[in-house]
């Protein structure tokens, strides 16, 4: 990997997040994230990179810890704290001058190296609270789960993002859509709330993923790129489940994140660029990092995630991975039947 500073002096609001907190931000090249954490959210990616190699390919890259101020800007109060340094996969931390301030994680940005991500978060289990939660906050959890797919399936989705064209094409949000969809007019882009995934049951959930890979009035080229975009996907999280089912850790409210090209043409095109630099048969291990992306599958969010020795795989999180896993095999096998009929018509 090649050697990269991150100027923490130059943080600014981090825009392609599809669910989570606000207060997100980003360095200027949008190699990674900063986000606020807990201290058991770093120790819990910490203990990843000590002991569990097989869960690395899964999870965003660790770069380190930060502290941010809340009463000044990113800005300044990360000046004051110098910056980050990754070479050869290791982290050196922030050095100088401690601030008082509010903890945060740095991570590498999922969506970077994408031209136009379309992005769905996922939030895994049933049960959505650890053993610290207070009462009230367990039964208000609990409702939630209750109500939506996070109970019938153990997972719901938390939020999306999807590309709809350029800020002059981009269509309006349908009327059934209004309450859950905002349109982003000037990035080309709808963005749904948390409240849009809380409207599907186990019956109709499917329609989410639809809304998501598959848009409406859909080209012979979307429809092969949802094909390969699903493959994709449903290998990642059976490769997830693979190695979570040997693993004896407890991840409440943790989220799988899926990320693909959402514009077709640069789709297209990176295809090419990729086939053509495997052609070269180019390591390309410097640059890794540089290269334009088709798709991405990573677990995210572990500010309630611990490990619990002796007491088996997490079947709570499981479970959303494996009903997350059956969704993609059934529509991508729609998928196939509806681009073959289209392939014979055209």
């Amino acid at each position: 990997m090649s050697k990269k500073q991150y100027d923490a002096s130059k943080l600014q609001a981090f825009g392609n997040a599809a669910a989570g907190h606000d207060g997100v931000l980003s360095d200027p090249t949008g190699a990674v994230v900063v986000k606020p954490c807990t201290r058991a959210e770093i120790d819990f990616y910490e203990s990843v990179n000590a002991n569990h190699p097989d869960l690395l390919p899964h999870f965003p890259a660790y770069m380190g810890e930060l502290a941010l101020t809340s009463d000044q800007d990113a800005g300044k109060a990360a000046a004051e704290s110098g910056s980050i340094t990754t070479a050869d996969g290791t982290v050196e931390r922030l050095h100088g001058k401690k601030l008082d301030t509010d903890l945060h994680i740095v991570l590498e940005n999922i969506t970077h190296g994408f031209k136009q991500p379309n992005v769905l978060d996922l939030k895994l289990g049933k049960q959505l609270w650890d053993e610290k939660a207070k009462p009230e906050k367990r039964a208000r959890l609990d409702e939630v789960a209750n109500s939506t797919t996070s109970g019938s399936l153990g997972f719901r989705i938390a939020g999306m993002r999807t590309w709809k064209g350029g800020a002059d094409t981009v269509p309006e949000v349908p009327s059934e859509l209004k309450e859950y969809t905002e349109s982003k007019g000037d990035d080309g882009y709808w963005v749904y709330n948390k409240m849009y995934g809380r409207k599907f049951s186990k019956e109709d959930i499917t329609e989410g993923f639809e809304a998501y890979v598959l848009p409406q009035g859909r080209s012979l080229e979307q429809l092969a790129r949802a094909q390969e975009i699903l493959a994709f996907f449903l290998g990642e999280v059976k490769d997830i489940i693979s190695v979570f089912e040997k693993k004896e850790s407890r991840m409440y409210s943790a989220s799988i994140l899926l990320v693909y090209e959402g514009d077709v043409e640069e789709y297209a095109k990176t295809k090419k660029t990729l086939r053509s630099l495997s052609a070269e048969d180019e390591e390309g291990e410097d640059d890794d990092e540089d290269l334009p992306k088709l798709a991405a599958v990573k677990l995210i969010d572990f500010a309630h995630a611990t490990w619990r020795d002796g007491e088996g795989s997490d079947e709570n999180a499981l479970r959303g991975m494996r009903s997350t896993a059956d969704i993609l095999k059934d529509l991508l096998a729609t998928t196939n039947k509806e681009l073959e009929a289209a392939e014979e018509q055209s």
